[in-house]
């Protein structure tokens, strides 16, 4: 060793030498495992890192699929378009408003009946 790193050493040594670290038997048996239980509870814990941003922005974009994809049809819950009770009328605009046919139609005559009376 140099003289300036022996100097160190010998000063780390005499903050330290106060201080005694009990648990090194454990510490060495967690960062290198010898059995297989002791490896496998290096694997469990292992500290991952995930990002965040990815992972939320996956998340939004998945969620939106499940809620936009039901929704998709009609408002009938989930009936096909021919198959709501409404399939099978039309819609017609008269004096800017729009009506179902079949109610205008009523609504028409109702009017020529009260007219004529």
């Amino acid at each position: 060793m140099r003289p300036e790193q022996e100097f160190i050493r010998k000063k780390l040594d005499e903050e330290l030498g106060d201080l005694h670290f009990l648990k090194s038997a454990e510490v060495l048996e967690r960062t290198h495992p010898r059995s297989w239980r002791a490896k496998l509870r290096a694997i469990w814990n292992y500290e991952l890192e995930l990002p965040l941003i990815p992972i939320s922005a996956s998340l939004a974009v998945l969620l939106a699929i499940l809620f936009v994809v039901p929704f998709k049809g009609d408002v009938y819950k989930g009936e096909r378009r021919g198959d709501s009770p409404h399939a099978d009328r039309q819609l017609v605009e008269a004096g800017g408003n729009t009506y179902w046919k079949d109610d205008y139609e009523k609504a028409v005559e109702d009017v020529e009946i009260k007219d004529q009376s």
